[in-house]
């Protein structure tokens, strides 16, 4: 793999998501690792979250779908985004108008095109990671 397309690939993910708060984006990206099955995303991800204080039993939530998640463990908003990044990882294009839709009723377009960019980094990191694994 070449140093430029690494670097070019961390270039982007930088800048990914950069309107949404760190939180989430962490959120995003360890939900969005677990549906990859990418081993060093996973562990990279739930440490960033535990230096950061997020409660353990939030970390270990997020490898179960997001519709399991116990109430309160995040807010609504952080659910639909965690919800519309599961729909654009891996499920039926059918099932993303209903998830962006949902999502809308929290985050505005600049946001949720945020999300999206968070999502698609996290899908490329998970897929150059697992090829190398």
């Amino acid at each position: 793999m070449g140093a430029g397309f690494l670097k070019a690939l961390e270039r982007l993910d930088g800048d990914a998501g950069d309107v949404l708060e760190r939180r989430l984006r962490d959120l995003l990206r360890l939900r969005v690792s677990h549906l990859n099955g990418c081993r060093h995303s996973i562990r990279l991800h739930a440490e960033s979250l535990a230096d950061a204080g997020t409660r353990p039993d939030l970390i270990s939530a997020l490898a179960r779908p997001a519709r399991q998640i116990r109430p309160g463990l995040v807010s609504d908003g952080e659910m639909a985004a965690l919800r519309l990044a599961e729909v654009l990882t891996d499920a039926p294009r059918a099932l993303e108008e209903e998830a962006r839709a949902h999502a809308g009723e929290w985050f505005n377009a600049t946001q949720l095109g945020a999300i999206v960019e968070v999502v698609a980094t996290t899908n490329a990191w998970n897929r150059v990671m697992r090829g190398v694994e």
